[in-house]
């Protein structure tokens, strides 16, 4: 099998080590652990940091307390790596808002821990989705990195990707009307852009991928263009439907898996 040229053998071994230590000293089982940052976005540059993002589950009876407890699980950050993950309970919740960051989550094509589990929550992400919820989240994301492109004559080569992203599953929303997926390439994969546009970007991760977090280049005529006319169409802030469905299914799938029907 080739080597991943995301995601090295050994930072793989480091990140399973990692995931054992977080159920040991948590006493959870980890359901679904994958990557979220730029080497799952298939554009890391040569000093990029592995963002891993885990959803666990505790035993039935810290479900069962009326104590409260915290949702989330984080790791300190350790050079190059960040690990943290939300509580099913949170994801779940998350789920019935549509949200967009646990959507990528579920996409992620570098997947570190997978169970049965988690394709019951997915198959529920997105058969629930709120298309609308998602256009806003990258709309936002869109115009927050634009917005730093217009304001310099030297942009770093992250700051391109952190608009270019966003603006494509835009594209992928309106085009295909289901959720985007979450790597540039696979956005880039059904020529939804015009061929100067899809070339001046390969060239642009070609150009990343070789230099460092912080490289940066002259502003880029094409992709400038390109944005722009992207986000001449807004995205408004959302109501969200009723979720009384969603929250029904979120709830009984909670049930099963509590049951052991992960």
């Amino acid at each position: 099998m080739p080597s991943d040229p995301f995601i090295t053998e050994t930072m793989r071994r480091r990140i399973q080590e990692e995931l054992e230590a977080v159920e040991h000293n948590h006493d959870v089982r980890i359901l679904l652990a994958v990557e979220s940052g730029s080497r799952a976005w298939r554009f890391p540059s040569q000093d990029s940091d592995y963002d891993v993002r885990f959803v666990y589950i505790h035993n039935m009876d810290t479900y069962l307390s009326i104590e409260p407890f915290r949702e989330v699980i984080e790791r300190p950050i350790d050079g190059a790596l960040d690990i943290n993950g939300w509580d099913l309970r949170k994801a779940l919740r998350m789920v019935v808002h549509s949200n967009a960051v646990l959507f990528e989550w579920l996409c992620s094509p570098e997947r570190y821990r997978e169970t049965k589990m988690a394709e019951r929550l997915r198959s529920l992400a997105h058969e629930s989705c709120f298309l609308p919820a998602l256009i806003y989240h990258y709309d936002r994301m869109a115009r927050h990195a634009f917005e730093e492109i217009v304001a310099s004559d030297s942009i770093s080569f992250k700051t391109y990707c952190y608009a270019l992203r966003p603006a494509l599953a835009l594209l992928w929303i309106r085009g295909h009307r289901k959720p985007p997926p979450m790597d540039l390439p696979t956005l880039l994969s059904r020529d939804i852009v015009a061929h100067e546009v899809h070339e001046t970007i390969m060239d642009l991760l070609e150009r990343k991928a070789v230099t460092t977090e912080q490289s940066s280049t002259p502003r880029i005529e094409t992709l400038d263009t390109f944005i722009a006319n992207v986000l001449m169409e807004k995205a408004n802030r959302f109501e969200l439907s009723d979720r009384a469905p969603v929250l029904s299914k979120a709830n009984a799938l909670f049930a099963s898996l509590l049951r052991g029907g992960c």
